[in-house]
């Protein structure tokens, strides 16, 4: 199978490339001019340094494709527009590539978010009948390019996946967390009993390629995660364990951190940079239950979450060990 992934020098997309090249498929991918090879540095794969603003150039890159895993995007950024330009519009330019290939369009697998539906409201886990109701601008983004799959359907075959936080090795958000609890004492915004649901880098990847190789999956979105939910507690005191540290836990409120957002806003904006904390983030992180049900994807693609927080952490912690970043 001839495959396209975009972003994929990143955490999620270098996992996914290893697992195509091991299955012997012949993989490209593509990254914005400039960017680094990253963790795919001698991985015997094509590049293609274009970005995600020209249709023709995509165009050209899609030739002869059986599917493009579209991965490339971001999650914070400068301005929300940023978001929208790269996430909404940014897609449609891949879905706009894809269809002119009329018959022979490539299926596209876009990565998206839980982040698109907003948090379960009514106690009812996420799915992909869930009304949407997003809580920020990279949520809104995000359902928008789901918007664009559903627009081109008649063209192009996309199959969409709705991700929680994924964590493993190569991922650095979740490294914030480790390091406080390696340090002892770890802090979030909200109640450490939050229910969540997440995903291990590996069981992604098994998704990712069971969309791409099953037909029915086509025109279809689904939610994928570890059936079974945890609390941000469990995920600290699964780190702890793995460490060797029981850390001490400590919650800020959503009205304490607003403020602290707000500057880290305008710090950022002076700078030129995205505000790793900020109000759209502390909106999100603060909400009672972000769970999933990913047993349609179970039962229809094939997917088989083998990873609880049981068993990735420890792989995790292993390798930010190995990288000295612990």
């Amino acid at each position: 199978m001839r495959a396209i992934v975009t972003g994929g020098a990143g955490f999620i997309g270098s996992h996914l490339i290893e697992a195509l090249v091991a299955r012997g498929d012949g993989v490209v991918c593509l990254e914005r001019p400039g960017a680094s090879r990253g963790w795919i540095e001698g991985t015997p794969v094509g590049w293609e340094p274009v970005g995600l603003e020209d249709v023709e150039e995509l165009r050209r890159v899609f030739a002869g494709a059986e599917v493009v895993y579209h991965l490339a995007g971001l999650t914070e950024a400068c301005r929300p527009a940023d978001l929208y330009a790269v996430n909404t519009l940014g897609t449609a330019r891949v879905l706009e590539a894809a269809a002119t290939w009329n018959g022979s369009a490539p299926r596209v697998v876009l990565m998206s978010t839980l982040a698109a539906a907003g948090p379960c409201r009514d106690g009812e886990a996420l799915s992909r009948d869930t009304v949407p109701f997003p809580l920020s601008h990279y949520g809104n983004s995000k359902l928008r390019a789901e918007a664009v799959v559903h627009a081109l359907a008649d063209r192009v075959p996309g199959t969409i996946f709705r991700f929680p936080s994924v964590y493993g090795p190569r991922e650095r958000s979740a490294l914030a967390l480790f390091r406080m609890v390696n340090h002892g004492i770890a802090l979030t915004v909200g109640a450490w009993d939050r229910e969540i649901s997440l995903i291990y880098v590996k069981d992604v990847v098994q998704g990712l390629i069971a969309a791409a190789t099953t037909e029915r999956a086509a025109g279809k979105t689904y939610c994928l995660a570890h059936p079974q939910p945890v609390t941000w507690r469990r995920f600290a005191e699964a780190a702890g364990e793995a460490i060797g540290r029981r850390p001490r836990l400590v919650s800020v409120g959503p009205r304490v951190a607003w403020p602290i957002a707000v500057g880290c806003e305008l710090v950022a904006r002076t700078r030129g940079q995205a505000a790793v904390l900020n109000r759209d983030r502390v909106r999100e992180i603060s909400q009672e239950r972000w769970v999933c049900d990913p047993s349609r994807a179970m039962d229809e693609i094939g997917f088989e979450p083998q990873y609880s927080v049981e068993r990735g952490v420890p792989e995790t912690v292993d390798w930010y060990r190995e990288m000295k970043w612990l």
